[in-house]
């Protein structure tokens, strides 16, 4: 833990000032908010914390290289924070790198079947590898778990992806989904991946 108590104080009022920065989209100030958090912080539950702000920001700039980067490392650490999990997933597939985010979704769903976004997610990546018909069926069980655990934005969201994969395969077409990570990336902010913040 940070010993020097005005630390600790600069490092609560940095954070506070990073997250309202991000929720009003300035992620470039929120990121310079947040290094300097790490020169001042110690602690290393603190670290890991401003360290997953930091990659969130990064996905959100575009930056996935740095991003995967962190997620990874905070995951040898940490490999239960599903969140973090969600994001290295979203980091992968904006890369293009659809095995390594189906991999992660995939643990995710291993640890929380109900995950829906995660579900969502897996879906698009299957889409993504002309998987069509895998597509579907997890689409199909992302729709009923939205039903029982989902928030009304992830329905509409699941019901919108749904209705396309099914009039793509209806009309023969296999192009890829509209949907893009960043959009599952915002949805997941506002909607319950919230940064753990102080």
């Amino acid at each position: 833990m940070t010993t020097d108590f005005n630390a600790e104080g600069i490092v609560r009022e940095l954070r506070r000032e990073a997250s309202h920065l991000i929720d009003q989209g300035f992620f470039e100030e929120a990121i310079s908010r947040l290094n300097q958090c790490l020169l001042v912080e110690d602690g290393p539950d603190e670290r890991a914390d401003i360290l997953c702000e930091l990659g969130f920001c990064f996905l959100r700039m575009g930056w996935y290289e740095d991003a995967v980067k962190i997620f990874s490392q905070h995951l040898q650490a940490n490999p239960f924070d599903n969140d973090s999990r969600f994001y290295l997933a979203s980091g992968y597939a904006s890369m293009g790198w659809i095995e390594q985010s189906t991999a992660e979704l995939r643990k995710i769903l291993a640890c929380d079947p109900t995950d829906v976004l995660a579900c969502h997610a897996l879906g698009l990546c299957f889409k993504d590898q002309g998987w069509v018909k895998e597509s579907l069926e997890i689409m199909r069980v992302a729709k009923d778990q939205a039903a029982v655990h989902g928030t009304q934005e992830e329905k509409e969201i699941i019901d919108q992806s749904l209705a396309n994969l099914e009039k793509e395969i209806e009309e023969g077409e296999e192009d890829k989904l509209k949907e893009s990570f960043l959009l599952v990336i915002l949805l997941a902010i506002l909607e319950g991946r919230k940064k753990k913040l102080p």
